[in-house]
């Protein structure tokens, strides 16, 4: 293999590792710091597999996680090995669908390369599975993200009892004025009549009023909390938002 495709090859490849690694980090490193890291360790691969053969060992390798993660901007040590572990991870993902292509097209591996039977298709199907899985690691992300943070809301009040899907939102910060209380925030017609409170809301559309109650009763996922409801005639996200505190 010409040294140029070698390195365009393993420049890709890195590339396609570091989205991946970004996806399941949920981080958007800027491409420029991708595409340094990307070219440092397509160098040194290039340099194990041309000059110095003893740098393709695993150990010789191990610098080049560090210098793959040094692309995301991380605090402390916990979030450096954040770092080093995706990327780990995503060069195992990355490297299992490109050596899957090259068994597929009736290749192997010969030397320490990936071979295919069609070196172009090979290189071609590898790179094509290997960009699908960043696309699929977010989609399972905000999957995993979408039913943690779904709650089941129920209230009772003055004989009127109703279950909602709520919506843990962080960015619900809302407090009745007296009390101090936090406010779940529901669309319910059969509850409008009976909310009475006034509680001034700040958006990024400007300030304005909901009208609440503090209900008999309330649940979230079957456990008793103290808060009051606030009523909206606005389309919501979800039937109900409620405050992390909450829950």
């Amino acid at each position: 293999m010409y040294i140029e495709v070698f390195l365009l090859d393993n420049l890709l490849m890195n590339l396609l590792i570091l989205r991946l690694a970004a996806a399941l980090l949920s981080a958007r490193p800027p491409l420029s710091r991708q595409l340094i890291a990307a070219a440092v360790s397509a160098a040194f691969a290039a340099a194990a597999a041309y000059l110095l053969p003893v740098l393709n060992g695993p150990l010789p390798r191990a610098p080049l996680l560090l210098i793959m993660a040094l692309s995301f901007r991380t605090k402390g040590l916990r979030g450096g090995l954040k770092a080093v572990g995706a990327v780990m991870g995503a060069t195992l993902v990355v490297g299992g669908a490109a050596f899957a292509a090259a068994l597929l097209t009736g290749g192997g591996t010969e030397n320490g390369f990936l071979v295919g039977g069609t070196p172009l298709r090979a290189a071609a199907a590898g790179a094509a599975a290997a960009a699908l899985l960043p696309s699929g690691a977010r989609r399972m992300l905000r999957r995993r993200l979408k039913n943690e943070s779904l709650v089941r809301v129920t209230v009772l009040h003055r004989g009127i009892l109703r279950s909602f899907t709520g919506v843990v939102d962080t960015g619900n910060s809302l407090r009745e004025p007296i009390g101090g209380m936090p406010v779940i925030v529901l669309r319910c017609r059969a509850l409008e009549h009976l909310a009475r409170l006034p509680i001034p809301t700040v958006t990024a559309a400007g300030r304005g009023v909901l009208m609440g109650f503090h209900p008999e009763h309330v649940s979230v996922d079957g456990r008793e909390v103290d808060c009051v409801v606030a009523i909206t005639k606005q389309k919501l996200t979800a039937e109900a938002i409620v405050p992390p505190e909450l829950c």
